[in-house]
């Protein structure tokens, strides 16, 4: 059964996060999936991050190698849920992380497995 975007929940990738790294805290979900509005998107759902005071940017990723990514933009610190979109005709089946860095230094800060 197809949920409300017309997307099969089988292929709804999810991942629960609840790390700390480097002093920061991070907790919420990350989903890989389709945008009811159109395109691919990495959701982050009551994503919330605490200490960390640079920005970051998110990368989805194969197996959290930045150099085989595609740069999502810079995390939204302000609200706990957004969307980050995909560039459209994007095959997503080879992505299976999504990568925090620091926007400025570029060092891995968390690598979500989905």
């Amino acid at each position: 059964m197809a949920d409300k975007s017309g997307q099969d929940p089988s292929e709804i990738t999810v991942a629960t996060v609840d790390e700390e790294r480097k002093g920061t805290t991070f907790s919420g979900t990350v989903i890989l999936g389709i945008d009811p509005e159109g395109g691919a998107v990495v959701f982050f759902r009551d994503f919330l991050i605490e200490d960390y005071k640079g920005e970051l940017t998110a990368n989805l990723a194969t197996d959290g190698d930045i150099t085989k990514s595609i740069d999502l933009g810079e995390l939204d610190h302000k609200s706990p849920s957004f969307k980050l979109p995909i560039p459209l005709g994007t095959d997503t089946l080879p992505y299976n992380t999504v990568v925090l860095s620091d926007k400025k230094s570029k060092k891995k800060i968390l690598t979500i497995n989905l």
